[in-house]
C-alpha cells in the first residue's frame, strides 16, 4: 500500500510555505479492538525528508503519537520553481512521495 500525500507550497521572498496532507491510519499498537480484545497492530511513519531541488531540508522522525491523516507544515528557504519533494515511510516498509515545483 502507498502513503497518500496531497500538497502544495508558494514562496514569497525566498521563503516557502509547504502544506502536506498525509492519508494514513498512524495506529501507535497500544489501542484494544473491543470486539476481540486484542491490540491493533502498529502502523505508523517513521521517516520523514523534505528536499528542495535534490538537497535534504527536513529530516524528521515520527512515532505513534502523531495523529491519523496527519497535516505538516514547514517554511523553508526556496525560491519560485524550485522543485519541493517529499518522502515518508512507515515503521510496515509502506513508502509514499510528492513532487512539486513552486509557484
Amino acid at each position: 500500500m502507498s502513503i497518500k500525500i496531497r500538497m502544495r507550497g508558494k514562496t514569497k521572498g525566498g521563503i516557502a510555505d509547504i502544506k502536506a496532507l498525509i492519508k494514513h491510519p498512524m495506529e501507535s499498537g497500544v489501542r484494544v479492538d473491543k470486539k476481540t480484545g486484542k491490540p491493533f497492530p502498529a502502523k505508523f511513519i517513521d521517516t520523514v525528508e523534505v528536499t528542495v531541488n535534490g538537497k535534504k531540508a527536513v529530516d524528521a522522525q515520527w512515532s505513534g503519537a502523531v495523529s491519523a491523516n496527519p497535516y505538516m507544515g514547514i517554511r523553508i528557504k526556496a525560491e519560485k520553481g524550485d522543485e519541493i519533494n517529499i518522502n515518508l515511510s512507515d515503521n510496515t516498509g509502506d513508502k509514499g512521495s510528492k513532487k512539486i515545483k513552486l509557484k
